[in-house]
């Protein structure tokens, strides 16, 4: 197991990077991720030298989502609760980034899945790699995203073909759809994130938050929130509907053929 820390926060030049570095699991969010996250944006709200964040990931992948295996060894309660607990935990890396002063800016090198999806969305601008993939395959496990922020990104009836089928798409075809603000070749991604993000870093700063609260308070007051608050209540519903066996089932999966396993029975059929 590794020691490493699981959130990595470094600022230079005006500009704080916020690292998810899970690397050997695609930075799958677990328990630690959510807490240290949460944590490394309030340090830099809290930071006179931070003018712009960077989310990225480490490795490969931006973040594959809710570590089901670390889920299935440290299960959350199947009660009203537990299902609270565990999906307003997610929603607040989220909102953690919507309601900070300085612009956030994900940076996606990779698959960016699940709730690593809601993540990308949820950031202020959000650039990636041609590499970069996003997607809520979760839906075809009778799940869905904590972090509902596609309605308001890329307009109603593309949120609903993604989150109808669970189809993962590509970075240029996020970025036709308002997903994404700028993509780049893989190899030139880092020193293109670097370039952006210093660029938007010379911005004074209280210019920067003054118009991230007006145009964030606009979609708040076209209900933004609400309709955040209402799918939390709807996820518990549709999660306590399920019969306890199903999630004991899956974590039999797990741990029998492993989560590549489970992940391709559930995506049986879908292609």
């Amino acid at each position: 197991m590794s020691n490493d820390p699981v959130v990595l926060y470094e600022v230079e030049q005006g500009v704080c990077t916020v690292t998810l570095n899970r690397p050997r699991v695609l930075n799958a969010i677990n328990r630690e991720m959510k807490s240290e996250f949460v944590a490394a944006l309030a340090k830099a709200e809290a930071d006179a030298d931070t003018v712009v964040v960077v989310v990225r990931g480490a490795g490969r992948a931006f973040c594959a989502g809710v570590d089901l295996k670390d889920a299935a060894v440290n299960p959350w309660d199947h009660t009203v609760a537990g299902w609270r607990w565990h999906l307003t935990g997610c929603l607040e890396m989220c909102t953690q980034m919507w309601n900070l002063k300085k612009p956030v800016i994900a940076a996606v090198n990779g698959h960016a899945l699940g709730s690593g999806c809601d993540l990308a969305l949820a950031a202020d601008l959000t650039i990636a790699a041609d590499t970069a993939t996003f997607g809520e395959p979760e839906i075809r496990g009778i799940s869905g995203p904590p972090g509902l922020f596609m309605p308001w990104v890329a307009g109603m009836k593309r949120a609903k073909e993604l989150l109808f089928f669970g189809d993962t798409i590509d970075a240029n075809h996020a970025e036709r759809i308002g997903i994404v603000t700028r993509v780049w070749p893989a190899q030139d991604f880092d020193e293109g994130v670097r370039q952006y993000a210093r660029r938007l870093a010379k911005v004074p700063a209280v210019a920067l938050a003054l118009n991230k609260r007006t145009i964030n308070k606009t979609f708040e007051i076209m209900g933004l929130r609400n309709a955040l608050d209402f799918n939390t209540e709807v996820m518990i519903s549709t999660n306590m509907s399920k019969p306890a066996g199903d999630r004991e089932a899956r974590q039999r999966q797990i741990a029998e053929g492993g989560l590549k396993a489970m992940l391709q029975k559930r995506d049986a059929g879908h292609e």
